[in-house]
């Protein structure tokens, strides 16, 4: 294998219940019940318009999708400077790890910014060659479109690389593109999928990542 992919949200930091807490309150605002475990079952991995076409949709909002998304994305960014989002157990062991030795990127269906700032505070946004973000192409994620990009951008052949996500809607965008996928999370919903491979961590992941890798893990310049 020659390039690593990693999702963002709950693959990378803990963001899945954070997302699902502010969602919750949100919704509340408009008389919308919803639980924090059903957010993390049925809408993680999904983007935020699809998110709130389907809750205005259901629950007849007088609210537009774009009004939505910017009170939340405003919702977000405070939540984050206030309290942060913490890093995902392994993740930086093995960012830093393989950081310079396997070309990696962010391929994330969520909002270049939002992913930027978060990589800046935990102070990995150097330790990747690009990000990737699903609304910068035509279709984001589940399909392959931020992936093909990916690959064309880090010009390599799907083949040739790896992603690791933590949501089924990651999983099929990368399978769609014919990338091996690692599935990391531990959710009872999602120990049945078409993963490659599937793990409950990071930490658990590791030994399958540097044997995959361990050319480039072991490659000493001369």
């Amino acid at each position: 294998m020659q390039t690593l992919f990693f999702d963002f949200d709950g693959t990378l930091v803990d963001s899945e219940t954070f997302h699902a807490n502010n969602w919750s309150d949100y919704l509340a605002t408009y008389g919308v019940t919803l639980t924090a475990d059903d957010f993390i079952e049925y809408y993680a991995g999904v983007t935020w318009p699809k998110i709130a076409k389907h809750f205005i949709d259901s629950y007849h909002l007088n609210v537009d999708i774009a009004t939505i998304t910017t009170e939340m994305e405003a919702l977000t960014d405070r939540k984050i400077r206030q309290q942060g989002i913490p890093a995902l157990p392994g993740v930086d062991s093995v960012l830093q790890a393989f950081s310079g030795k396997v070309p990696m990127a962010v391929v994330t269906g969520a909002p270049r910014d939002y992913v930027e700032g978060v990589l800046k505070l935990h102070g990995w946004l150097d330790l990747f060659d690009q990000v990737f973000s699903g609304y910068e192409v035509a279709n984001n994620k589940p399909s392959p479109d931020v992936y093909l990009h990916a690959c064309q951008a880090m010009k390599v052949h799907p083949y040739q690389v790896v992603a690791v996500e933590d949501s089924r809607t990651g999983l099929q965008s990368a399978k769609n593109a014919d990338i091996c996928c690692l599935l990391i999370n531990g959710h009872p919903s999602l120990t049945s999928t078409d993963a490659d491979h599937s793990f409950i961590s990071m930490i658990e992941a590791k030994p399958l990542l540097d044997s995959l890798f361990k050319d480039k893990l072991s490659f000493v310049p001369a």
